[in-house]
């Protein structure tokens, strides 16, 4: 089970909560996006996951990545599927040791952590109810054929320089345009969440909340 930072559930009436499960980005931390939590609804428990390999003091990372000759980011695949897996398993732990409520299970991810949310929500959609991915992508490894049983708030800045626009665009944006499910929305930013894109990815959560 993945090393995690928690704040539990404050307004809710159930005996089971709600869960907003953070997956940081490459070389972060969980206490990264954990910094979120007082922002998050607060009928939701919110469960931060560390990624598992350690690049350094309070770098960690959930697969392996390269970059090419021509300067692009590439990923070691049956790694990246194994974090799927990991990550899976550790959410089916949290359910039981934290009576998280099983039909509302919602990820947030940046970078790295949003590459595996879709994963996650595409070959586990019976688990996800949404995500909240920030400057990600959807890998081709990952089947889209099927209309998605999650719905989505996607998000990128048009100056990213670790994942260009571009990728977003191919791979976000003609999803959001078949799937009303699918939000995607685009910003003047880097790598990074602006404050107009955290103000519109929590009215999402707000106006999507069971």
């Amino acid at each position: 089970m993945l090393e995690y930072r928690i704040r539990n559930a404050t307004s809710s009436q159930n005996k089971v909560s709600a869960a907003l499960i953070l997956i940081h980005g490459y070389g972060s931390h969980a206490d990264d996006l954990f910094s979120f939590a007082p922002y998050l609804p607060k009928e939701c428990t919110v469960i931060a996951l560390q990624a598992p390999f350690s690049l350094g003091p309070n770098s960690y990372a959930w697969y392996p990545i390269q970059m090419n000759p021509t300067g692009e980011l590439t990923s070691e695949v049956e790694a990246a599927w194994s974090a799927v897996q990991l990550i899976v398993d550790t959410i089916d732990d949290l359910i039981q040791k934290h009576s998280l409520d099983p039909q509302d299970i919602s990820l947030l991810g940046f970078s790295q952590g949003a590459i595996l949310s879709w994963a996650i929500a595409y070959q586990h959609s019976d688990k996800i109810r949404r995500i909240v991915a920030l400057s990600g992508m959807v890998h081709e490894s990952i089947n889209t054929s099927a209309p998605p049983n999650f719905i989505a708030y996607a998000s990128h800045g048009i100056q990213d320089q670790v994942i260009p626009i571009s990728q977003a665009r191919n791979t976000i944006l003609p999803l959001s345009t078949q799937h009303d499910a699918i939000s995607y929305q685009e910003f003047e930013d880097g790598h990074n969440v602006s404050q107009e894109n955290f103000s519109q990815f929590l009215q999402w959560l707000e106006t999507t909340a069971l």
